[in-house]
């Protein structure tokens, strides 16, 4: 069953008005597109084998096949990561949310399914019909099944490099299904990967190939009652409020849009209800943790208007959760053959360093120590404090180290501070790279939270400054 998750506006830039021409083509389509989503099942329709289609079109859509969109960048702060999150549901009203909707939280994290933001504007900047081989009305596309795989979690903040591909393309008769894979990257490190079908009215039947081994497969639920049963009620607003994260299409906010698209009114994003029913996951079977979140895989099956209630149903079997979401008020399955796999406890806590052996400051405060051997007794003059710091990873304490500029030449070890400390500073890995390279002011990190001190902090702005005098230090 495909989405009737229109992706209308897929021809223009994600800003770019609704054309006229937009409109017809969504008056042309509607009545074809209907007759489709009632066909199709969850294996696809049958081959059309009396279509007359041309070796050329066969060729031209094989064409397509390893065809590479342009490269784009996409830049996000904690304001997009926190809109994302606010649009999916999440909310203050449950304590164990506040790390996703507040910069200052020591564990402030992404969600996981962020990244398919990150990854939709290879979708949304039309870049599909530039591809030899592929004649696409945009009118007549919709967004059958999402795929997201994450190699490690979103950064909090950051510019990730995208690069697109035709990864295969399917006939089933009636329409087209287009395999395209979106691969992210942090520098050279492979951060997430998307994997979008999208699903063409009416341009099936060329002879093609029906599966393929590029695809990553929808699985159906287990026969028998879910271990555990989540609801959330929209908000009348939620459309509105999802897409700021992006999704500019009318169909989510016009009513008279919706209207010619054949909806009584706009329509719930489906990556919407996708991002609530993950995060319902994450929350009852990782406590929130996203470095548990490895991948997820969902098939779009009906629309879902802003106000209605989604129920996600969940199976845990070993670290796959199979789910499906309803709409409560109809019994309507929205989000059917879907799962999340997630990492298992002890993968993540082995990851986690207890004595920061795999931390990135560690290197830092050692080398520290080194250079203190032909400076210390001038800094300890200027300073005649203890510092003790506490790195985190993952919203945890992976290493507490202390650095003593009160007594002899100073020195630098691992653990908390012998005596008392003057000045307890508290921040992550990451962040405590940042500052080191310069990238992070430590008073905009404090006054955002992402630093935290106690104790004398006057004694960490008098460190600072200590430190800039020794820039090698």
């Amino acid at each position: 069953v495909i989405s009737a998750h229109y992706n209308l506006c897929l021809s223009g830039s994600s800003d770019s008005p609704t054309s006229a021409s937009q409109v017809a083509g969504i008056i042309e389509s509607t009545g074809s597109i209907i007759e489709v989503l009632s066909k199709i099942d969850s294996e696809g329709v049958s081959a059309n084998h009396t279509s007359h289609a041309t070796s050329t079109a066969t060729s031209g859509f094989a064409g397509a096949i390893g065809q590479k969109l342009p490269p784009f960048s996409y830049a996000y702060t904690e304001l997009e990561a926190i809109m994302y999150a606010l649009g999916v549901g999440a909310s203050i009203k449950d304590p164990k949310d506040l790390k996703f909707v507040y910069e200052g939280s020591s564990d402030f994290s992404c969600l996981p399914t962020f990244g398919v933001i990150i990854g939709q504007k290879s979708l949304m900047g039309g870049g599909l019909a530039e591809i030899p081989g592929l004649s696409i009305n945009f009118a007549k596309v919709l967004h059958g099944e999402q795929y997201l795989e994450l190699y490690k979690p979103l950064p909090r903040a950051g510019k990730l490099k995208c690069e697109a591909v035709v990864a295969d393309v399917l006939d089933k008769g009636s329409g087209v299904v287009i395999i395209m894979d979106v691969y992210s990257y942090s520098e050279k490190e492979l951060i997430c990967h998307n994997q979008f079908s999208l699903f063409l009215v009416g341009s099936g039947g060329f002879g093609g190939k029906r599966t393929s081994d590029k695809v990553k497969v929808a699985v159906a639920t287990p026969n028998r009652p879910p271990d555990a049963v989540l609801t959330d009620t929209t908000s009348l607003n939620q459309a509105a409020l999802y897409r700021l994260s992006g999704d500019w299409n009318p169909l989510h906010i016009d009513p008279n849009f919706a209207s010619l698209a054949g909806f009584d009114k706009p329509i719930l994003h489906g990556l919407c209800t996708f991002g609530f029913s993950a995060r319902r996951i994450l929350q009852q079977f990782a406590d929130n943790d996203v470095s548990r979140f490895k991948a997820i895989k969902a098939r779009f099956a009906k629309p879902v208007y802003p106000g209605q209630t989604l129920q996600t149903e969940m199976w845990k079997e070993g670290n796959r959760i199979h789910f499906q979401t309803k709409v409560q008020e109809t019994g309507d399955i929205v989000i059917s053959n879907a799962y999340v796999d997630l990492a298992p406890t002890s993968d993540t806590s082995a990851k986690t360093p207890s004595e920061g052996g795999k931390l990135q400051s560690t290197l830092v405060f050692e080398e520290i120590g080194r250079r203190l051997k032909d400076v210390g007794p001038e800094v300890v003059k200027k300073v005649n404090a203890v510092f003790e710091w506490h790195i985190t990873k993952g919203g945890n304490i992976g290493a507490k180290w202390t650095i003593d500029l009160k007594s002899g030449s100073g020195k630098v070890y691992q653990g908390p501070a012998k005596g008392a400390a003057d000045t307890t500073i508290i921040l992550s890995d990451e962040d405590f790279m940042e500052v080191v390279l310069g990238k992070l002011d430590p008073q905009k990190a404090f006054f955002s939270g992402r630093l935290k001190a106690r104790g004398n902090i006057m004694l960490s702005q008098k460190l600072q400054m200590i430190l800039k005098d020794y820039a090698k230090l």
